[in-house]
């Protein structure tokens, strides 16, 4: 077995484990039932594991408390199907019988667990072959290249938009998700779960949200949350460990849609309303700014384009501008550029220099395409 390998199965223990300590603390809520389901239901070997957890603890006829959740029913289904994915039906309320709370014969646990693993041989090949492993608590990361651009669905139903040239790495587990963007620029839509919160850091940045839409930008020095819908609460500094539930720390930043704010260091600025359609205008490959510096602009033009953009003078670098501009078209907005007064523009192979031509007062020009 290879390492890989290893490291899922030893994951699925981990979080079968997890679930059946939650299940002998008391019945289960809806939404942890319905997320136990969810666990069970992504693979024959969570089935088999979760059954193997229960007979070395020996209580499997009780190891579950939830009177709706029927492990005969369950097994029987397993022993049935030719599926690669056990699948499961709620049971219907009036012809439901909970199951008894008496140690099970060893003979019954040997068909069980012989129903289970065969059910887990026959579609083996197909389970590994396309298996996730952030479904299982492991790791994993996604990535853009210079100029590309990504969408993603998450497991729990979240998506996550990435921008040009940036990594984020995202786990899953039973109390929580996260997701550390490394670089770069991501836009979140977060799938609610009530037992399950949704963090995300960036370097000393940390976003806790529930249901809602987000930006994080991660700079070299600072990281810029911008909040599209619903809220979040924004920290600086070490993560933090709460509880999924628990009071917000005091040192929580709450930020509502339609505002921006940004983190440097232990720091967070105040909320500043911001234009969301301008903040998230790379979704739609484009870049809108209203009286912005040029050094800025031609900063954001570099982070897509091919023709990298190079200014020298540090008045032209602070010369406000503004207008909207397909994010890849390099060459229409170096053309606007050139035509404001005291700019030329020079292009040698794969750069464009933008130099003053003579010292002039500029006023902030303004152009879209």
């Amino acid at each position: 077995m290879s390492t890989t390998s290893e490291q899922v199965l030893a994951a699925i223990a981990q979080q079968a484990g997890e679930w059946y300590a939650e299940n002998r603390a008391g019945a289960l809520t809806r939404e942890s039932r319905e997320a136990f389901v969810a666990w069970l239901r992504a693979s024959p070997q969570h089935v088999q594991e979760y059954l193997g957890v229960a007979a070395l603890a020996r209580d499997l006829g009780s190891a579950t408390d939830d009177p709706e959740f029927d492990t005969e029913a369950l097994l029987a289904r397993a022993k049935a199907t030719a599926d690669t994915v056990v699948r499961f039906d709620r049971p219907d309320r009036q012809r439901h019988t909970p199951l008894a709370r008496s140690r099970v014969p060893a003979a019954w646990w040997r068909g069980a667990a012989a129903a289970a693993i065969a059910v887990c041989a026959v579609g083996a090949s197909a389970v590994w072959s396309t298996l996730d492993g952030q479904r299982f608590g492991l790791p994993k990361s996604y990535q853009t290249a210079h100029g590309q651009q990504s969408v993603v669905r998450l497991p729990d139903g979240s998506v996550l938009t990435l921008n040009t040239d940036s990594q984020v790495k995202v786990r899953y587990s039973v109390r929580e998700r996260v997701v550390e963007v490394e670089r770069g620029q991501a836009l979140f839509q977060v799938m609610h779960e009530a037992q399950r919160r949704f963090r995300v850091f960036a370097g000393s940045a940390e976003v806790v949200a529930v249901g809602t839409q987000f930006d994080v930008y991660r700079k070299p020095a600072t990281a810029i949350v911008t909040v599209v819908a619903g809220s979040v609460a924004v920290y600086a500094g070490p993560p933090t460990y709460e509880e999924p539930g628990s009071a917000l720390p005091e040192r929580a930043v709450r930020v509502g849609a339609g505002y921006q704010v940004m983190v440097t260091g232990q720091e967070i600025g105040a909320p500043q309303p911001v234009d969301i359609w301008s903040a998230v205008a790379w979704v739609r490959q484009q870049i809108t700014f209203e009286n912005v510096p040029l050094g800025e602009v031609a900063a954001e033009f570099n982070r897509y384009g091919r023709v990298a953009l190079e200014i020298d003078d540090p008045a032209l670098r602070s010369m406000p501008i503004s207008g909207n501009f397909n994010a890849y078209d390099t060459d229409s907005f170096a053309a606007f550029i050139a035509t404001l007064n005291g700019v030329t523009m020079e292009r040698t192979g794969q750069r464009i220099r933008i130099v003053s031509s003579r010292a002039a007062e500029r006023e902030p020009a303004s152009i879209a395409r």
